[in-house]
């Protein structure tokens, strides 16, 4: 009888427990939100006459807290420009040379971004909505 009360309190106990977390895990509604880099990315490439123009759009699924990454948008940029300074434009043409590309801006921006503001994680991806390598 005594260890069918303590599997009964153990029971109990447990699925207290996951209701309290699922109460908590209901408060948090995260929303994304968009932000466009503007005006679009130009840069020169290594080689000869080469050049990239981009749109970029940023993603944040912390819509509340997207001031935060607004006031370093300059930083973003600047990220961003110093990443397609030594990208050859054969490299980035193909599509998986524009995601890898996409994958190192997010990287590094979200890493700038990190070291500035109070909440870490802000930038969740970085998107191309027009893409032009010549």
């Amino acid at each position: 009888m005594r260890k069918l009360s303590a599997s009964i309190l153990l029971l109990f106990l447990l699925m207290a427990n996951s209701i309290s977390f699922a109460e908590e895990d209901e408060d948090i509604v995260y929303e994304n939100a968009y932000i466009k880099l503007s005006p679009d990315l130009v840069s020169n490439l290594q080689g000869r006459k080469t050049y990239i123009r981009a749109a970029v759009q940023l993603m944040t699924n912390r819509a509340e807290l997207i001031y935060h990454i607004e006031e370093h948008l300059p930083l973003i940029r600047h990220v961003f420009l110093m990443a397609l300074i030594d990208k050859n434009a054969s490299d980035i043409k193909t599509p998986k040379g524009k995601e890898a590309l996409r994958k190192e801006m997010l990287k590094a921006a979200s890493k700038a971004l990190d070291e500035k503001v109070p909440v870490k994680g802000l930038l969740t991806d970085v998107f191309f909505t027009t893409y032009h390598v010549k």
